[in-house]
């Protein structure tokens, strides 16, 4: 039987019984439950003899536990008595130690003291033989002998370490200054052997003066007598070319670059060769005698013709570009210790380099209109046929497209991106120029129009200024179209990040010019707007011709003596006895012949049927603002407008038009003011 279940919390009796009795067997009942009952007799006597042992062994051990427990309260106060003394012990050692300590570190503090003063003493001494030995040697002249070399480096690099020693000596300001004016006669002394050294390209010599400047940590110096000598060398070679041209130039320098880098290398010990170049170049390009950009100026100003001018500004950029990959190449050539070139550096020699590129740009923009402009010299430009002078005008404007493209493709080669400045004024001028030549020839059509209509000539669909307004109108819509087509496709030609070397816009352009290149290149250029001005004009001229012939009969309406004083007895004539006046007949044939003409000179299949509709809606607003100034409309008056109006309302229909609402209430009103016929 397993006890555990009556130790549980939750132990009920009736479930326990229950369980236990649904577990046996139905005929045994009885005999299970005395069995039980007997057996948890048993259970209960075993834990009573349990419990009854085991408080016996408790009672009898309490005594000696309290025995035990007090002879540990006696041990540790005992302990806690020792640990007080040796703590009082501890405290005593460590005051003792501690007085020791600042005794050690006082004299350990003297013995520095001393033996500074010491070495002070010894390199005082070291210091004033060195000087003197030194200024000997300034005296005597400073030798060009190898081994001498030699020991004149050791001398100045000891001295140089005695000061560092002598910092704290009180005259070490004295002494600092008396150094620093013997190494600056010395280094007046050494740099012409120097400069001789270099300039004769002697690795030997050279390394035994570089020595001398390092040991009076002056290796600048050294580096500047290099710059020094190696800009004379080149300048001179400069000068001594048969012809001055840029690309000379850059040969002249690219075998020299790498040469150079190796000498600042090996034999100077320079940590940033590349940059030293760098700076070379920079200085010699801006010291040049003749200047680069006085030898482009005077080439160019020899130029016979704006492309000569043009081919030699292409030329330059490739020149230039053929030294920065130079230096490029020096660059990204594989060395040990890799160095990191400041931007600023790389950007004073790109501004150095594309100097020449830079003062002709803006003759670019006086070559590259006058280029634009021989295209209008054209001699067809000069017809005196109107329609003829139009269709040469429109060939012009669709010939643009190719001209432009063609000027922007050879300006990118000159400056890319940075060329907008100073290509975007010459296209302007072209376009103007021929802007101006789209005007007066539209003034000059709507003066023939005038004088046609004061002259009573037969003006309208087949008068010669309609073709002519149109193809003039096409030839401004064609420029416009190829203008912003150009602006669409330079602007989707995005530049891209650029190293210092190529950033011309960096290169080339002003500060403030450069910060508005983005937005100068995504607007559209100031003539655009004259031009759609021009434009306007034209479409409008040309329906102003196209109407001229309906409103010349529609002017006619208010005077017509048919609307009043008619015999009374006419008044009753019925409504088919009338038929439509001559001036609306002739409005009306004139709309009718419309489409043939239209298809002649429109050749969109949707530019007839917008005229056509323009032209109708146009002469029935007109048509019903005339009406309405007939000041006097008898009965039989009315009933002849109702029929023109009918007529002409037939007429727009039949074109595929509508009558405009201003007519048909013009309509109804008559009519309803029309009497009935008497019976």
């Amino acid at each position: 039987m397993d006890l555990k279940t009556f130790a549980e919390d939750d132990f009920d009796p009736k479930k326990w019984i229950n369980k236990a009795w649904s577990t046996s067997d139905s005929h045994e009942k009885e005999v299970f439950v005395a069995n039980s009952v007997t057996r948890l007799q048993l259970y209960m006597k075993q834990l009573t003899n349990s419990l009854d042992e085991t408080t016996t062994q408790i009672v009898t051990s309490i005594p000696r536990i309290l025995q035990d427990a007090s002879a540990l309260q006696v041990e540790g106060a005992l302990l806690q008595q020792r640990l007080l003394s040796l703590e009082n012990k501890v405290q005593g050692v460590e005051e003792q130690t501690g007085h020791s300590i600042e005794s050690l570190q006082r004299i350990d503090q003297l013995k520095s003291r001393l033996e500074n003063a010491a070495s002070a003493l010894r390199e005082a001494d070291k210091w004033a033989a060195l000087a003197n030995a030194l200024e000997d040697v300034l005296e005597k002249g400073v030798p060009t002998q190898a081994d001498k070399l030699h020991e004149l480096s050791e001398q100045v690099a000891a001295m140089t370490a005695s000061l560092e020693v002598l910092s704290d000596a009180p005259d070490y300001e004295n002494k600092r200054l008396q150094l620093e004016t013997l190494y600056n006669r010395l280094e007046a002394a050494i740099s012409p052997p120097l400069i001789e050294a270099l300039t004769n390209m002697d690795a030997a010599a050279t390394s035994r003066y570089v020595r001398v400047f390092t040991g009076m940590s002056r290796r600048a110096a050294a580096s500047r007598s290099w710059r020094r000598a190696a800009a004379a060398r080149l300048a001179a070679a400069w000068r001594a070319l048969p012809h001055h041209q840029l690309r000379a130039l850059t040969r002249l320098l690219a075998p020299d670059a790498h040469t150079q880098v190796t000498w600042l290398t090996n034999v100077l010990k320079s940590d940033t060769p590349v940059s030293e170049l760098i700076r070379l170049y920079t200085d010699l390009l801006l010291s040049l005698e003749p200047s680069p950009t006085k030898v482009v100026s005077a080439n160019l100003k020899l130029c016979s013709s704006p492309e000569d001018g043009i081919v030699l500004l292409t030329d330059l950029r490739r020149d230039i570009d053929e030294f920065i990959a130079c230096i490029t190449g020096v660059m990204d050539a594989p060395r040990p210790n890799k160095e990191t070139i400041s931007p600023a550096v790389l950007k004073e020699l790109g501004r150095a380099a594309y100097a020449p590129l830079r003062e002709l740009l803006p003759q670019y923009t006086d070559l590259q209109s006058q280029l634009l402009l021989a295209n209008l010299n054209d001699p067809q430009l000069k017809q005196e046929d109107l329609l003829d002078q139009s269709r040469a005008l429109l060939t012009t404007a669709e010939r643009c497209e190719g001209w432009l493209s063609a000027a922007y493709a050879k300006a990118k080669k000159i400056a890319a991106y940075a060329v907008h400045p100073y290509y975007a004024p010459a296209v302007e001028a072209f376009v103007t120029a021929l802007s101006s030549h789209i005007s007066t020839h539209s003034r000059r059509i709507e003066s023939v129009f005038l004088s046609s209509v004061s002259g009573g000539q037969a003006t309208g669909v087949l008068s010669t200024t309609f073709p002519a307004s149109l193809l003039l109108e096409a030839a401004a819509a064609v420029l416009l179209t190829t203008l912003a087509n150009r602006q669409a496709a330079e602007q989707e030609e995005d530049p891209k990040e650029e190293s210092p070397l190529m950033d011309l816009p960096s290169l080339l352009l002003e500060p403030e010019v450069r910060q508005k290149l983005s937005a100068a290149r995504a607007e559209p250029q100031a003539c655009v707007a004259g031009l759609r001005r021009t434009k306007e004009q034209l479409r409008n001229l040309a329906r102003a011709i196209l109407r001229h012939p309906v409103e010349a009969q529609l002017d006619k309406i208010p005077q017509l003596p048919v609307w009043s004083n008619n015999d009374a007895l006419s008044t009753d004539l019925p409504d088919f006895a009338l038929s439509p006046q001559e001036y609306i007949t002739e409005i009306g044939q004139y709309l009718m012949t419309l489409p043939q003409h239209l298809e002649m000179h429109l050749s969109d299949k949707q530019a007839p049927w917008q005229f056509l509709s323009e032209v109708c809606t146009h002469t029935c607003e007109v048509y019903a603002e005339k009406i309405l100034n007939i000041r006097n409309m008898d009965p039989l008056g009315t009933k002849r407008c109702l029929t023109d109006i009918v007529y002409l309302s037939s007429v727009v229909e039949d074109l595929g038009g509508n009558v405009t609402p201003a007519l048909k209430s013009l309509e109804k009103s008559l009519r309803a003011a029309t009497p009935a016929p008497s019976e």
